[in-house]
């Protein structure tokens, strides 16, 4: 199983900004060491996992329980403070491994689907302008722009049910997402 390198160490930026303090990181189960380098800036307000602000009421709030620590590397890998120019491919990367770190910090299996449902919307909603213009100090969408990723959340929910509460095949979760966000 993964390890992390210990606890974030952090310092607030006004409102909305959490600062890394040191390096940060999370080994995944191939070995591969996902770095969250120290001065890091995560908009916590916004994402926190990179779970649209518009699902936390279903999901749960950022850098709250068990997958806190999954959330700082996740938000720096999908492109989150300093590190602007992510791919979409390198996105879903950084989702996967969110997955297995919320695993590997206690959340149970279905949890940890159910937020990878949230970050995967993440990803998705991430091909769309209004996702990409957001003003940090409104942070807000239009009720149609959260209607749209709500609704997308509830479809992908709805289609992975079985595997989320009887088959608890990881790869078969990612099939399904992964054909369900690359349709839009």
């Amino acid at each position: 199983m993964g390890h992390f390198s210990g606890y974030p160490l952090t310092r607030w930026k006004g409102k909305r900004l959490m600062i890394l303090e040191e390096d940060f990181s999370y080994t995944d189960d191939d070995g591969k060491i996902w770095l969250a380098p120290s001065n890091t800036e995560l908009k916590t307000e916004l994402n926190g996992a990179t779970i649209p602000r518009t699902l936390w009421s279903l999901i749960g709030s950022p850098y709250v329980g068990l997958y806190r620590r999954a959330s700082v590397v996740h938000d720096f890998f999908v492109g989150e403070g300093n590190n602007p120019d992510v791919s979409f491919l390198d996105r879903r990367k950084a989702d996967k491994m969110f997955f297995e770190a919320c695993k590997t910090d206690g959340c149970s299996w279905r949890f940890a689907a159910i937020l990878y449902l949230g970050v995967s919307v993440g990803s998705w909603a991430s091909k769309f302008s209004f996702m990409n213009n957001i003003d940090y100090e409104d942070d807000t969408l239009s009720v149609e722009e959260e209607k749209y990723i709500v609704n997308k959340f509830f479809s992908l929910r709805d289609k992975a049910d079985l595997i989320i509460n009887d088959n608890e095949n990881f790869e078969d979760l990612e099939r399904l997402v992964d054909t369900e966000i690359n349709r839009d």
